[in-house]
C-alpha cells in the first residue's frame, strides 16, 4: 500500500519536473550580491557613544564635591557617644597564641607569591583568549 503511494508520488514529481523549466539567475546576479554584502559590511561600523555623557559625569562630580564641602565647612560635627568594644578576650585565647607563634617556611611563602603572580598573568591572557573567540 505504501509502495503504491510512493510510486504515485514519484510519478507526480517526475511529471512536475518535466513541465517546469530550468530557471537561471540574471547575468549581474553575482555583482548584485557582492555589492549588497559590501554595503552591509560598511554599514556595520557604529560610532561609540557612552551610556552616560560627560556632562552628566561633571554634574555628578560637582554635586559630590559640593555636598562634601557643605558637610565639611558648614555642618558642625557633634561628638557621638558610641560604646567602646574590648577585644581583651582574644589576648588570652590559646588559639590566637598558637597562630601568632606559627612561622611560615620561606619556600611556602615563595610558592604562594609565585602562584599569585601566575594568576595575575594568566587571568588577562584567558580573558583576551575568550574575547577573541567567537561563539556561534
Amino acid at each position: 500500500m505504501k509502495e503504491n503511494e510512493a510510486k504515485q508520488l514519484e510519478h507526480l514529481v517526475a511529471k512536475a519536473m518535466q513541465k517546469s523549466t530550468l530557471e537561471s539567475p540574471s547575468l549581474q546576479f553575482t555583482n548584485k550580491v557582492m555589492a549588497a554584502i559590501n554595503a552591509e559590511q560598511h554599514s556595520v561600523a557604529v560610532r561609540y557613544r557612552p551610556l552616560i555623557p560627560i556632562y552628566i559625569w561633571i554634574a555628578i562630580a560637582a554635586l559630590v564635591v559640593g555636598f562634601t564641602s557643605y558637610i565639611w565647612f558648614v555642618v558642625q560635627p557633634t561628638p557621638l557617644d558610641l560604646p567602646t568594644f574590648s577585644f581583651n578576650f582574644m589576648e588570652n585565647n590559646l588559639l590566637s597564641k598558637k597562630v601568632a607563634a606559627m612561622s611560615i617556611p620561606k619556600i611556602t611563602g615563595y610558592a604562594v607569591m609565585l602562584l599569585a603572580l601566575m594568576l595575575c598573568i594568566q587571568i588577562p591572557m584567558l580573558k583576551r583568549y575568550f574575547d577573541k573567540r567567537q561563539f556561534v
